[in-house]
This record gives C-alpha cells, sequence and structure tokens, in this order.
C-alpha cells in the first residue's frame, strides 16, 4: 500500500490518521515521497547509463575511422584522451546537489 496506486496509498493514510499518530502518518509520507524520488532516480539513471553506452559507441567508431583513414600519420600524432584519463567517478546524487561540500572555515580570531 505504501508504493502502491493513489488510492490505496490514501486509504492506508488515512487510516493512519484516525490513529492520530501523527508519527506514523508523517513516516508514511515520508516513505511514499521518497520511493518516489528513488523511481525517478533510477529512470534518470537507466538513461545516463544508455546515453554514456550510445556516446562510448560512437567514440569507438569515429575513433575507427580516423585510423582507418591514416589519419595520425596524415595529420601528426593524435593523441586519444580517453588512453591517458580514467572513467569518471560518478557522483552520488547528495554530492551532486551540494550535500557533502565542506563547510566555509571559521575566521580566526
Amino acid at each position: 500500500m505504501l508504493i502502491g496506486r493513489t488510492s490505496h496509498f490514501e486509504k492506508l493514510r488515512n487510516a493512519a490518521l484516525a490513529l492520530n499518530n501523527f508519527g506514523i502518518i508523517a513516516d508514511i509520507s515520508r516513505f511514499r515521497q521518497d520511493h518516489d524520488v528513488l523511481c525517478q532516480l533510477i529512470q534518470e539513471q537507466d538513461m545516463l547509463s544508455a546515453e554514456l553506452k550510445l556516446i562510448r559507441e560512437r567514440l569507438g567508431l569515429t575513433r575507427g575511422r580516423l585510423e582507418a583513414a591514416n589519419a595520425p600519420q596524415l595529420v601528426g600524432q593524435l593523441e586519444w584522451e580517453e588512453d591517458r584519463r580514467p572513467d569518471a567517478i560518478p557522483y552520488t546524487p547528495k554530492q551532486r546537489h551540494g550535500r557533502f561540500t565542506t563547510a566555509p572555515p571559521f575566521p580566526a580570531v
């Protein structure tokens, strides 16, 4: 009921309201909100993963065409940036929103 259809969730919330236990009501609402955010983030992550895969494939194809055209010898020795740089470490959603940034130090007296 917590993550089901809205009508089921409303029945559960109304039952909690009848108990006058605001802690349970808050937890039920918070659970539903957090679950909705989680689903949205998973969907965004899946979309980004698909886009990342597509970009990597396109880079590979483009690199293959450049090598097949003998571009390194024609233009000079080309450097491939992805060979020199490790994959980026993905940020967590909290890091993306700045929650893990350090606070500025207090001025010294």
